[in-house]
């Protein structure tokens, strides 16, 4: 009979099984265990190394750094199962940035980006718990999501991001265009600026009904200011989609985000 195993052993290889089991759990459960998996194999200094920063770096380069790495690992773009060889997953990647960013000093409120719907210094209005709605689903973000979070320290920059989901040829959800309507909204180019991209998504065939539907309600959540701006965002359904079910979601889309004139905020 061979050699019983002594209990220190016995104890070190059941230490190594658990490990591992909670290892690939962790990567298996993606978004929601990210913060889990993080506490456990990315510290500061791997954190650096897994998003190949020197220690120091700023809040700005780790969030580029970030997003680069995003391009390149998230699902939408690469195949897990030919994942190269040295390269992190994304899950390690956003693992590693949530990290950082949680590592990082706090904002002041003269740095931090305002959270107020479209500047509201009251605080949050219907239209930003409203948008907290398509980011809370139990779901890895797509990588046009992704790509759009950079939107709330640059809002100018939705162009820029919009051009790369369609280079990429991305996914394009409910969630990623809320997020480019808000960020039109903030940066100046208005409800123009963000029916210019409903109608580019539009010609790409990238837009399901449910999803194009959903951009509408967008639209009037972030863009509409009055009587006009909501009569061209009605403008932007085809006859064909005018159905009583639309109309009426439309309809109570003004009425959920209006001002006392039921059309201003």
């Amino acid at each position: 009979n061979p050699p019983a195993k002594s209990q220190p052993m016995m104890l070190l290889a059941r230490a190594t099984q658990c490990a591992e089991t909670a290892s690939i759990r962790l990567r298996l459960t993606a978004r929601s265990a990210t913060r889990a998996f993080c506490t456990v194999r990315c510290p500061s200094a791997s954190s650096l190394v897994v998003l190949g920063l020197e220690p120091g770096a700023s809040r700005q380069q780790i969030k580029n750094r970030f997003y680069e790495l995003a391009r390149m690992t998230h699902p939408d773009v690469v195949d897990s199962v030919k994942q190269p060889e040295g390269q992190p997953t994304f899950i390690e990647v956003l693992a590693a940035f949530e990290w950082l960013m949680a590592d990082m000093p706090p904002q002041t409120d003269a740095t931090a980006p305002s959270t107020a719907a479209r500047g509201n210094s009251r605080g949050a209005s219907p239209r930003a718990a409203t948008a907290s709605r398509f980011s809370s689903a139990l779901r890895q973000k797509t990588l046009g999501e992704v790509l759009c979070e950079r939107l709330e320290d640059e809002p100018a920059a939705a162009a820029e991001v919009w051009a790369d989901i369609q280079q990429r040829q991305l996914p394009v959800v409910a969630a990623t265009l809320d997020l480019l309507f808000k960020a039109c909204a903030r940066s100046g180019s208005g409800l123009y600026g963000a029916i210019d991209i409903m109608r580019e998504a539009a010609r790409t065939g990238v837009l399901t009904p449910e999803v194009r539907a959903a951009a509408l309600v967008s639209l009037i959540k972030w863009c509409k200011e009055d009587r006009q701006s909501f009569e061209l965002i009605v403008n932007e359904i085809d006859e064909t989609e005018r159905t009583p079910e639309v109309m009426e979601t439309m309809s109570y889309a003004n009425f959920l985000y209006s001002g006392v004139d039921g059309y201003s905020k």
